[in-house]
């Protein structure tokens, strides 16, 4: 296999594990709508939605119109569904690759139904219904303009959902909130009785999580799929499915008092054996980590980075690790032997979320797909999405 100086491993087991633990935790009768968007959070739009379709997986959600046409060029019969607005000029692109849009206000059904009818295509659509995330979808109070969508000939209604804010937070206040959005979810449903509205549906992976017994009829999970759920979440035995990893470009012993880098951010009162690692901010690894003590594995050790994170390299002490030389493997995200450092610790160290963490990946660090069911590994280079 290709050395690579710096990549990433998606482990498919391990996503298929957390397939099995999101179905052990939803009630029976409810399925899997698998987020994938943005490139299924970094780890590979193709592999991901392959691996779950054959794991039993027939639904999936995605932010953009082109992501839709990406997956339904991937898988041919599955369910796909834009959560995210789509110019109604594109209505066509929807009649032709059979997707589902999201409706979310009066004004844009009125005018996705108007092209449609221009067009002479019928429109699939779920909608959206605002319980208090206060972006897209109708108010729920809104049932008059809700049960409007239902009068347009060009609009066939598949769907109706909501999203949840703050479910994946333990704290009294924001349970109390998610109680809150489920209740005005719920007496919308209630005042649409007799409609055909077909499949609901409102938890996210959080949702999921930490409120999984919801009587719905599909589950949304995104992060979650892939091991790394963001926020305060119940422990349900997910496993992480990437690993971010590297190698040793040069070891050097400096002196006491000498300085490590860009802007001469970082000394030491005594010598210290430096390693310079060949992974930097380009290819995602967050720079705000600078001078934060991050961890990395060394050889089953923890190392820790030391001055600026540069674009293509940064630098770690490994003064107290023996035998580290050059082409020795370095992970960022991972484990090794008995130590983890998980994308949640580094996406905290760095200010942000694990969604966000994993989309930054780049293509510079190709993903190697790593499956128990396939005798090689596989390597993909290609263009990373981010999310936006």
């Amino acid at each position: 296999m290709t050395q690579h100086r710096a990549w990433t491993e998606v482990n498919l087991d391990h996503l298929l594990h957390n397939v099995q633990v999101i179905h052990s935790l939803i009630p029976s009768k409810t399925k899997i709508m698998a987020v994938v968007k943005a490139d299924a959070y970094g780890h590979g739009i193709e592999q991901v939605t392959q691996s779950l379709y054959q794991a039993g997986v027939t639904s999936f959600a995605v932010a953009t119109l082109e992501e839709a046409i990406e997956v339904r060029g991937l898988l041919a019969s599955v369910e796909i569904l834009i959560l995210g607005k789509t110019s109604v000029q594109e209505v066509h692109q929807l009649a032709k690759h059979r997707l589902i849009q999201t409706v979310f206000s009066v004004e844009y059904t009125q005018a996705l139904a108007l092209v449609a009818k221009a067009s002479g295509v019928e429109a699939q659509v779920h909608i959206k219904v605002d319980t208090g995330m206060n972006r897209l979808g109708f108010a729920h109070h809104q049932i008059n303009e809700i049960k409007e969508v239902f009068t347009y000939k060009q609009l066939r209604v598949r769907g109706i959902y909501s999203h949840l804010s703050v479910a994946d937070s333990l704290l009294p206040e924001d349970v109390s909130f998610t109680e809150l959005q489920l209740n005005r979810f719920n007496q919308c449903l209630d005042k649409l009785k007799g409609y055909p509205y077909g499949h609901t549906h409102v938890q996210n992976s959080g949702g999921i999580i930490n409120h999984p017994h919801l009587p719905y009829d599909y589950v949304r999970p995104g992060i979650m799929l892939f091991g790394i759920p963001s926020g305060e979440v119940r422990e349900v035995g997910l496993k992480p499915v990437i690993e971010l990893k590297a190698t040793i470009a040069m070891v050097k012993m400096i002196k006491a008092h000498e300085c490590i880098g860009y802007g001469r951010s970082s000394s030491f009162p005594s010598p210290k054996r430096i390693a310079t690692v060949t992974i930097g901010y380009a290819d995602g690894y967050p720079r705000n980590l600078s001078g934060q003590s991050a961890p990395v594995l060394v050889n089953g050790q923890v190392a820790t980075q030391v001055g600026n994170i540069c674009m293509d390299q940064l630098m770690i002490d490994v003064t107290n690790i023996d035998g580290v030389i050059e082409g020795d493997q370095v992970i960022l995200i991972g484990t090794s032997q008995k130590h983890t450092i998980n994308m949640g610790t580094i996406a905290k160290k760095s200010a942000t979320i694990t969604n966000e963490l994993a989309c930054r990946l780049s293509a510079r660090a190709p993903r190697v797909y790593r499956s128990s069911s396939k005798k090689e590994v596989k390597t993909f280079v290609q263009a990373h999405s981010h999310c936006g």
